[in-house]
């Protein structure tokens, strides 16, 4: 059984981004993505849980955070930004949108990282 899954970063800001791997402050540099441009991270479901910091290769304090859990749920996260500051996008992978259609019809009032959140939970 494959158990990789690979997941699109695309870069929707106005600068270029720098993508580092690592965890607890000590990152090491892994991609960069250009403006317009994305990169497509394969990840293996059961490695060790990783944190990936994607910042403004310019402006370092503009940065955003994403983990190998995100990875694993959603496939393109779009990283996005507003007023200044990144904003992140992310679309769940085919197997959670069609197992979730339900829920979220019932509950529109509700949030959509509380979706995310129960559908992972009750449906998978």
């Amino acid at each position: 059984m494959d158990t990789k899954v690979t997941t699109v970063i695309v870069n929707n800001t106005k600068h270029g981004l720098t993508m580092k791997v690592g965890n607890r402050q000590c990152y090491a540099r892994l991609t960069s993505v250009k403006v317009g441009g994305e990169y497509k991270m394969q990840l293996d479901v059961n490695w060790t849980y990783q944190e990936f910091m994607v910042q403004d290769k310019a402006r370092s304090h503009n940065q955003v955070f994403i983990n190998s859990d995100d990875c694993c749920d959603y496939e393109r996260i779009t990283i996005q930004e507003l007023d200044g500051k990144f904003n992140v996008q992310k679309d769940l992978r085919g197997q959670f949108r069609s197992s979730c259609s339900a829920v979220e019809e019932e509950s529109s009032s509700v949030t959509s990282s509380w979706k995310s959140w129960l559908c992972k939970f009750i449906y998978v």
